[in-house]
C-alpha cells in the first residue's frame, strides 16, 4: 500500500513538473502607440512573473509595407516581471531623404521551445 502511494505521488509530481506553462503577452507602458522615436529609446512594462523577452523591430513605409525586420535584444525581466531597457531604433537608407518610415516594435516572451503572444506598438521616426 505504501509503495503504491509513493509511486502515485511520484507520478503526480512528474506530471505537474512537465506541464507546459502558458506564455503571457507583455504589457508595455513605454513607448506608447504613435510615439516618435529617436536613435535610442526606452521600453518599459511588465509580465506576470520573471520571463525572457525578445524585441524585434519592423521598419515600415507609411503605407505599412515592411522594408525589413531587425532582430533586437533579448532580455530577462526583473524577478517581479517588470522590465526597463534601452533599445536602438534601426536606421534604414532607402535613397530618398523625404521618405517617411515608421517602426512596429514587437515584444514577446520566449523559451527554447516556443514563443508567446506578442505586443506590437506602432511608432514613428523622430525628425
Amino acid at each position: 500500500m505504501r509503495v503504491k502511494l509513493l509511486v502515485l505521488l511520484a507520478l503526480a509530481i512528474v506530471l505537474v513538473a512537465t506541464q507546459a506553462v502558458a506564455m503571457e503577452k507583455p504589457t508595455v507602458t513605454t513607448p506608447q502607440e504613435g510615439a516618435a522615436l529617436g536613435p535610442n529609446y526606452d521600453i518599459e512594462g511588465s509580465m506576470p512573473s520573471k520571463a525572457f523577452l525578445v524585441l524585434v523591430t519592423d521598419v515600415m513605409l507609411a503605407d505599412g509595407t515592411v522594408l525589413r525586420t531587425v532582430p533586437g535584444i533579448r532580455h530577462w525581466t526583473a524577478q517581479d516581471g517588470t522590465f526597463h531597457f534601452r533599445a536602438a531604433s534601426p536606421r534604414v537608407s532607402i535613397g530618398e531623404k523625404d521618405t517617411v518610415v515608421g517602426y512596429r516594435i514587437r515584444i514577446f516572451e520566449a523559451n527554447a521551445q516556443e514563443t508567446g503572444p506578442e505586443t506590437a506598438i506602432n511608432c514613428t521616426m523622430a525628425q
